[in-house]
């Protein structure tokens, strides 16, 4: 199964509940995420980790502080439903200002 394919298996609950505009930008989010990671070789959500999600954010570098947050709000329900521990690196953005 590819690691699209386990992305949508395993966000489609999260999908159909909720706010239907915002559920979806969210799994688009996560589908990204996937993307990239298995241009870099990954095969199966196992193997997603926090490189992945670093050179996501090396490469969207352009994106404003909110989309960012936004994007690291997918990676987290994502990481969560993956069943990993703790969660995904925040983008530098989001570091500087995260008052915790």
């Amino acid at each position: 199964m590819s690691l699209r394919r386990e992305i949508e298996r395993l966000a489609h609950d999260y999908k159909r509940k909720g706010g239907k505009k915002n559920r979806r930008k969210q799994f688009k989010r996560m589908i990204a995420l996937g993307e990239l990671a298995e241009s870099m070789g990954c095969k199966h959500v196992g193997e997603l980790g926090k490189r992945h999600v670093i050179e996501f954010w090396k490469s969207h570098r352009d994106l404003s502080e909110s989309v960012q947050y936004q994007h690291w709000l997918a990676f987290r329900e994502l990481w969560q439903r993956i069943g990993k521990a703790g969660e995904p690196p925040k983008p530098r953005i989001i570091e500087k200002n995260d008052p915790s």
